[in-house]
């Protein structure tokens, strides 16, 4: 009888311990982790994903696609050891693993948002028009806005024109709005890319009417938009780590243009379940992977951009991002 006692709770034993890893239980210490939303930053570390990069360091690497909507549990969770996620999500997540903290150790992507119209525009030619916009209360949207603020223009929230304003529609997602424009019911709209290349291709009479990186920073046609975090005992035990991510960006983005199809099945292979990814061989070439403005730029020559960008988020809405200090970069 105690035999069979013993073999019951050893297999029950074994039952526990199988259903606390199937359920993402304790991570293991001998792997490092790396996670990325879905979109412009996973396709930045495509060729990692691809050559089972681990900078540098003596441990395996396990990478990562996820919503963006999960992006920031990954952070709170601590599951992640690198975790590339939008700049105002990080402002205020970063201390959410009190016992080791993130650090950010670089900006790389820059923005991939475009006024897509018919005509000609200049940001003042958007007053009066109704401009179809995503992400409400999101990058896309705070960024537009604070476009919107630096050149004196007032905007409501409208499905109609508002005189001497602009009137802000907005939808979903890119996938809601490009219908809308197709059909003419409204004729300008705020689009990030691979969908704005895809709206192009649907109907020619588009085209790339302002770069919204552009209107946000005329010198550097960029805000930062992406950053990697990298916890801070990573940190220290591979202190090299930075600079070797950093200094293989630029070539991991020549070899997507080179090799699409890899890219996707890269990314592909290590999406969440379930997910849809929103790139394909279909809707990437040059033009799509240039103005995904993905690029490398270290925690110390982006620091005073990141508090310039993330003051004007907190300006427009004050719970979309949180001031940070020096500790914040890496």
């Amino acid at each position: 009888m105690k035999k069979i006692i013993a073999l019951v709770l050893s297999m029950v034993s074994a039952l526990t311990v199988f259903a606390f890893s199937a359920c993402g239980g304790k991570k293991d210490a001998n792997v490092l982790t790396v996670y990325a939303p879905d979109g412009a930053p996973a396709l930045s570390v495509a060729k990692f994903i691809n050559d089972k990069e681990s900078f540098g360091t003596d441990t395996a690497v396990e990478y990562n696609v996820v919503a963006a909507a999960n992006i920031g549990t990954v952070m709170t969770q601590g599951t992640g050891d690198i975790i590339i996620m939008p700049v105002n999500a990080a402002s205020k997540l970063y201390k959410a693993n009190s016992s080791d903290k993130y650090k950010m150790a670089g900006v790389i992507t820059h923005g991939n948002l475009y006024i897509m119209a018919k005509e000609n525009l200049t940001v003042q030619d958007l007053i009066g028009k109704v401009v179809g916009v995503i992400g409400q209360g999101n990058v896309p949207d705070l960024t537009f806005k604070a476009v919107l603020n630096k050149n004196g223009i007032e905007y409501e929230v409208s499905d109609d024109e508002v005189s001497g304003k602009v009137a802000l529609k907005y939808f979903a997602d890119a996938s809601a709005l490009i219908p809308t424009l197709r059909r003419g019911d409204i004729t300008v709209g705020l689009v990030p890319e691979p969908a704005a290349n895809k709206l192009t291709s649907l109907d020619g009479s588009y085209h790339y009417a302002l770069d919204l990186q552009e209107l946000y920073d005329a010198e550097t046609k960029a805000y930062p938009q992406a950053v990697v975090m990298i916890k801070n005992s990573i940190i220290e035990k591979y202190p090299n780590i930075i600079a070797s991510f950093g200094g293989k960006i630029a070539g991991a983005v020549s070899w997507v243009k080179e090799n699409v199809a890899l890219a996707v099945n890269a990314i592909s292979g290590v999406l969440e379940e379930g997910l849809t990814p929103s790139l394909s061989a279909a809707n990437l070439n040059g033009t799509v992977i240039d103005n995904c403005k993905i690029s490398w730029q270290s925690a110390a020559d982006a620091k005073a951009a990141v508090y310039a960008y993330i003051n004007d988020i907190i300006s427009i809405v004050p719970q979309a991002a949180k001031a940070v200090s020096d500790e914040f970069f890496a």
